[in-house]
């Protein structure tokens, strides 16, 4: 008995833990906020890239829009619509200026 109680809490706390809505937490709203909340776990938190490639220096690759258009249709590995038109906005305005 004491075992079903204990896989009964387990399961509970898994199905607790799979509840969580990114999509309704307190999200940022300046640039680097965003960037932690929705890019950093790919693209590292200095920017060097980790599962995605770094994102330095974007101003000599992208144009403001081009880099709006990357970040809401995404490309390759990347997913798009990750971020709102008005985060990709101002996670753009971020990024070109690192």
């Amino acid at each position: 008995m004491k075992q079903l109680w204990i896989v009964f809490a387990l399961a509970l706390f898994v199905l607790a833990g799979c509840s969580f809505n990114t999509a309704t937490a307190k999200r940022p709203t300046d640039g680097e906020g965003l960037y932690k909340f929705s890019c950093l776990s790919c693209h590292g938190e200095n920017l060097e890239g980790l599962a995605g490639p770094p994102v330095t220096n974007m101003k000599s690759k992208y144009s403001e829009e081009d880099l709006q258009k990357l970040l809401n249709d995404g490309a390759g590995m990347m997913p798009g619509g990750l971020l709102s038109e008005e985060e990709t906005k101002t996670v753009t305005k971020w990024l070109l200026e690192k």
